[in-house]
């Protein structure tokens, strides 16, 4: 499906797995439903540290997030009690947007919205790395979007981002941000 979804936007997706290292990123989406196996983990850091580098824009989405947050010295997910399945069998609950954030210009607003939301694992601020802003948390003070300081676009989220039907009006502008960046 994201793939799709980043074809739509006119850009093309490149599978890191598959990538030549001649290849040039304009931008990188680090996404997974599921913990990273070792040798995946270590590969998606290295892309990271490059893209970083090259100063890409940079969209982490679910396990994507955490390893971003780890990237930086953040600690591990922890285990949810209620697994945020906050309104039965709808699986969506609010959350709020802080203003000023790269993450709300992005999608051109803040305040309090209502996301998709299943996962049994999260992060509060105990496990935010320092170098790291939280821009989007539930009322029980879980975070769902954090972000890099700077000018860098770089933006994590807990919500599945690229699954586009299910979010939000004005959330696929995360996905077309990433998409719309001219080729280096």
């Amino acid at each position: 499906q994201l793939v799709n979804d980043i074809n739509e936007y006119g850009s093309n997706a490149v599978n890191i797995r598959l990538r030549s290292k001649s290849t040039k990123l304009s931008s990188l989406i680090i996404v997974s439903d599921e913990d990273f196996e070792i040798k995946e983990k270590i590969m998606a850091r290295e892309i990271l540290n490059e893209s970083l580098l090259a100063n890409i824009p940079i969209l982490c989405i679910n396990w994507g997030m955490y390893l971003f947050n780890s990237f930086f010295g953040g600690g591990d997910p922890i285990l949810m009690k209620d697994h945020h399945q906050h309104n039965g069998e709808n699986f969506k609950h609010p959350v709020f947007i802080s203003p000023g954030g790269k993450l709300s210009y992005t999608i051109g607003g803040s305040g309090w919205v209502t996301i998709p939301s299943e996962h049994k694992f999260g992060l509060s601020h105990k496990e935010l790395s320092s170098k790291l802003i939280s821009t989007v948390y539930s009322e029980d003070m879980i975070l769902h979007g954090i972000e890099l300081p700077g000018k860098n676009w770089v933006v994590g989220v807990q919500w599945q981002a690229h699954k586009i039907h299910d979010n939000p009006k004005g959330f696929d502008n995360l996905l077309r941000y990433i998409s719309d960046i001219p080729k280096i």
